[in-house]
């Protein structure tokens, strides 16, 4: 779906702007993981995305399946990147992290009114305090881990 691929290149530019402009006015964002969740309209979804960009600031989203039924769309990507400032409450410090994450898409008039983000944010977590702590875990996609919560 074109409004789709367009949403995953404006995220994957760091481009906070054309990513909003995928979603309506009213738009629902979710990550499903974060207590701060869900946020309402453009202007809340872009506050939740310059935290991710600063979080992650080479964060890039590569789908691997997709699925659309009417106006719903469901998409699960590898998200790579290295953690540089704090995401989901914990400093990076450089870590590099993979991961699965799971998007469900509800589309209205040609754009996005609700997007769920879930992905394993202790997963995440784990392969950050293993950079930190100099170990090795396995990544999500690795270990067989499912996405989600």
């Amino acid at each position: 779906m074109e409004l789709i691929e367009q949403h995953f290149a404006a995220e994957n530019a760091h481009d906070v702007a054309a990513t909003l402009a995928t979603y309506t006015e009213d738009v629902v964002w979710d990550d499903v993981g974060n207590p701060a969740c869900p946020v309402r309209g453009k202007s809340a979804a872009a506050e939740m995305y310059e935290g991710i960009m600063d979080g992650i600031p080479d964060l890039h989203l590569q789908s691997v399946g997709r699925f659309v039924c009417g106006d719903h769309v469901v998409d699960e990507a590898i998200a790579t990147g290295h953690v540089r400032g704090s995401f989901i409450g914990i400093e990076g410090r450089g870590a590099p992290v993979r991961f699965r994450i799971l998007h469900v898409f509800d589309i209205r008039d040609g754009l996005i009114s609700r997007e769920q983000a879930w992905f394993d944010t202790a997963g995440v977590a784990r392969q950050v305090e293993s950079f930190a702590s100099g170990t090795r875990t396995q990544s999500a996609s690795s270990s067989g881990a499912q996405a989600g919560v």
